[in-house]
């Protein structure tokens, strides 16, 4: 007997859903999000959850901390890192940190030091820096529905795989985000880009690793014609690093529209594993042109 769709709350699928729609809204210059438009988004993605009947006067209420002096708990005691041990790219860490338990029949709170274990880049500045950039550029077409979106097949010892990604890199200690995200684009991929968005640190694994990257969205002119020669594998890309090299990374030119079915069928084919960024990105296109009838619509089996 086939298994039942998974359930998720109304109120919390659509507030992911504006975050979607704000991110493409971001990355591809679209209009407001009407709560109109909203519930289009939920309807189109009908095929991917089930809701359980009610109606839609739900409210998503915020909760007050507390302004006992316990409402700054859980903290972490940075002093009390313990390195566990180190390479030259990467550092095992223990972290203390302290939460606070409240005990509603005394009334009273304790706190607890309670252990976690963490893996941090050694070329990270500092605590809050940003470690990397990922870029989204899209090529685009006369014909918008043959827009390319640029990313990069390469092996990935960690997963014992090919994988499929945005171009991304480690961030210099001298650069800015604008800046690397240029130059590792260029290196990865040859083009030139300009870049036209750069979002804040997002945080892919928060649970293992404290590493941040910005997603910075360039252009691509292509009326440019080292883009023109790079484009038609005219002329080589240079820049790859020796590692990169060796790892078989090249450039990959996916669709826009129908970019969900286009990572499905490459798993298929070519048992790929995919990048968490992009197959988000892909997602929240699929559900979009569902939800507007812009495109095909992905099917996410």
């Amino acid at each position: 007997m086939p298994s039942s769709p998974p359930r998720l709350n109304r109120v919390s699928f659509l507030h992911r859903c504006f975050i979607t729609l704000h991110l493409l809204q971001t990355c591809f210059r679209l209009g407001p999000v009407s709560a109109f438009t909203l519930d289009r988004v939920a309807t189109g993605a009908s095929s991917l959850y089930y809701f359980p009947s009610s109606n839609h006067n739900h409210q998503i209420r915020s909760v007050s901390m507390s302004s006992s002096p316990s409402s700054n708990l859980p903290r972490v005691d940075f002093d009390k890192t313990e390195t566990v041990g180190s390479t030259r790219w990467m550092r095992l860490e223990t972290l203390s940190y302290t939460t606070a338990d409240s005990d509603t029949t005394t009334d009273t709170t304790t706190t607890t030091i309670r252990k976690w274990d963490r893996a941090v880049r050694t070329t990270k500045q500092s605590e809050n820096s940003i470690d990397a950039v990922v870029i989204l550029a899209i090529l685009k077409n006369a014909d918008p529905t043959k827009d390319e979106v640029v990313c990069v097949k390469q092996f990935r010892p960690p997963v014992d795989a090919y994988t499929i990604e945005l171009p991304a890199g480690l961030i210099d200690a001298d650069e800015d985000v604008a800046a690397a995200a240029v130059r590792e684009f260029t290196e990865e991929t040859g083009y030139i880009g300009k870049v036209v968005d750069v979002l804040p640190a997002s945080y892919l694994s928060p649970g293992l690793t404290n590493e941040s990257a910005s997603l910075v969205r360039l252009e691509v002119d292509m009326s440019l014609e080292r883009n023109v020669q790079i484009h038609n594998d005219q002329i080589e890309n240079v820049g790859l690093e020796g590692c990169e090299k060796d790892r078989g990374l090249t450039k990959l030119l996916l669709p826009r529209v129908g970019l969900l079915d286009a990572l499905h069928e490459l798993q298929r084919k070519e048992g790929v594993k995919v990048f968490a960024a992009l197959y988000s990105l892909a997602l929240g296109m699929s559900v979009s042109e569902a939800a507007t009838g812009n495109g095909a619509g992905g099917n996410t089996k």
